[in-house]
């Protein structure tokens, strides 16, 4: 027999509210967003970033695809991995200020004593903004100046054969003649050229030195595309109070399952009882 409409309803229905986490907010003391702590949790995410940097010279050499939509692919998988290690640790800390921060305010609210220092490390949602700029503020100086300047790069012939000249003259053969006598970049746009590179590895990658259109975007975009990996750091961090309203629930959840254990048990005691005195 097929199960009734109705009693299908209520199946999903019961599914969907299992699925459901609950989720119990409690209020937390908030902690100062810019402090000494911070920054140097913050520049604890530029020595992530430069590991991770490291990790793109290793890796990127085999990740340099002839197929465009493989390489352009891979190389995301390898940014997007480097973020998600960033955005869980952010989540970590965050959950554990947000946690402190309960602590905090219930001392308070007790008469208790709290230390300074842990009133400062409590949780604050524009604390991850700060600790993110602390990281991502040493490749903005690089990586800022060599936007605003940078240029096509070309491959350029220099000391052309003498008979060459000759031919100046001509409009036709004269233009192109200048494209490759164009002078060369400075020794300080080579070394910054050479220090963004790398630190947008995955994205010059995908780009690669075959297009210099596309090459010249990722110089422009360079301080957003280096910043990207310390974002998912202060994403990460803003899901602390969530995290901690996540192990409140399943606590609560725990706790109503343990209740219901046992009434369910005394109940059947009851019953088992009823039925003896009835017996009887």
């Amino acid at each position: 027999m097929k199960p009734k409409k109705g009693n299908l309803i209520m199946q999903n229905k019961a599914k969907n509210n299992k699925k459901k986490r609950e989720l119990v907010y409690k209020p937390y003391k908030k902690g100062v967003a810019a402090s000494k702590m911070a920054a140097v949790r913050g520049a604890k995410t530029l020595i992530y970033y430069i590991l991770f940097v490291f990790l793109y010279i290793i890796l990127g050499a085999s990740m340099q695809f002839e197929n465009t939509a493989l390489r352009i692919i891979a190389n995301f998988v390898l940014v997007l991995a480097c973020g998600m290690m960033l955005y869980m640790d952010g989540a970590k800390l965050g959950e554990s200020e947000a946690a402190l921060g309960e602590i905090t305010l219930q001392r308070e609210q007790s008469g208790k004593n709290v230390h300074p220092q842990d009133a400062q490390r409590c949780y604050n949602p524009a604390k991850g903004w700060f600790m993110m700029l602390i990281g991502v503020l040493p490749l903005l100086v690089v990586t800022v100046p060599y936007a605003i300047f940078a240029q096509k790069q070309v491959y350029v012939l220099q000391g052309l054969p003498s008979w060459v000249s000759g031919f100046e003259g001509h409009d036709e053969i004269s233009l192109p003649l200048a494209y490759y006598t164009r002078e060369g970049g400075t020794e300080i746009m080579d070394l910054l050229r050479l220090i963004v590179r790398v630190l947008v590895f995955p994205f010059a990658n995908m780009a690669t030195a075959k297009n210099p259109d596309a090459m010249l975007l990722v110089d422009r975009l360079s301080p957003i595309l280096a910043s990207l990996p310390s974002l998912g750091f202060a994403l990460g961090y803003l899901t602390g109070p969530l995290g901690r309203a996540m192990v409140h629930g399943d606590i609560a959840s725990s706790t109503k399952r343990h209740q219901r254990k046992i009434r369910k048990a005394i109940k059947a005691r009851r019953e088992k009882a009823a039925k003896k005195n009835e017996i009887i």
